[in-house]
């Protein structure tokens, strides 16, 4: 096999490896897995506020049922006093009936408070439980499509590997100073230094040869170069 079929396998090797190279560090599940994270970092955030908030009205809910359960005590106290024939005094049975009433509104007011903060925890509950399950989920897909992106990984590293191997077996086989004049057209040229003649058009820039570089191209055996772009042309 001639110097310049070796250099066009070598091309069509690194065309592969370019591309390969390209999903490795571009592949669309890095993306979506940065995505996904950023997604389950916000929910885990919520949700550490929406369980603080539940804990503070449960704290909130606690205090308000010791301050009924106390009003209770102190209004059975009173209440004691006031129906038990113990007061007689007409200034002091008045003074423990509106004491009665006070305790009773107060009790009545911190009722109507606890039954608010009740209510408002099945709303955050609920909401707790909406947002445990979104995180469970997205926990488990972002696991998913990371085992599916290393997966992914180690199957194109395996073929890039195999690829570069035989790209040096080929590379053997052509001489130095064209494998330079290849890697700085390859660099210049979007990755694209060696390319075929198809019907006198260059594949490399789809530009039609004029007749007589044609024919001087199907005379040459050795390198020959595209007088559009530039690049090494072969048949």
């Amino acid at each position: 096999m001639s110097e310049l079929e070796s250099l066009y396998q070598v091309q069509q090797l690194d065309t592969r490896i370019f591309e390969l190279r390209g999903r490795l560090e571009d592949n669309p599940l890095k993306e979506e897995l940065e995505r996904l994270r950023g997604e389950e970092a916000e929910c885990a955030e919520e949700l550490s506020r929406v369980e603080e908030a539940l804990e503070k009205s449960s704290r909130k809910q606690a205090a308000l049922e010791d301050e009924i359960r106390s009003l209770d005590q102190k209004l059975s106290r009173e209440e004691g006093k006031l129906y038990g024939g113990q007061v007689t005094n007409p200034k002091e049975l008045r003074g423990l009936q509106a004491e009665v009433r006070s305790l009773k509104r107060k009790k009545d007011e911190l009722e109507t408070e606890l039954l608010e903060e009740m209510e408002g925890q099945d709303g955050v509950r609920a909401r707790l439980e909406e947002l445990r399950s979104k995180d469970r989920e997205l926990l488990a897909l972002i696991e998913e499509k990371s085992a599916l992106l290393e997966r992914e990984t180690g199957e194109t590293a395996s073929e890039l590997a195999e690829l570069e191997r035989e790209r040096e077996k080929w590379s053997s086989g052509v001489g130095e100073e064209l494998m330079r004049l290849y890697e700085k057209l390859l660099a210049a040229k979007q990755n694209l230094a060696v390319v075929k003649v198809i019907e006198g058009v260059c594949q490399g820039c789809r530009v039609e040869l004029p007749g007589k570089e044609y024919d001087r191209f199907l005379r040459t055996e050795g390198v020959f170069r595209c007088s559009n772009c530039g690049r090494i042309l072969v048949r």
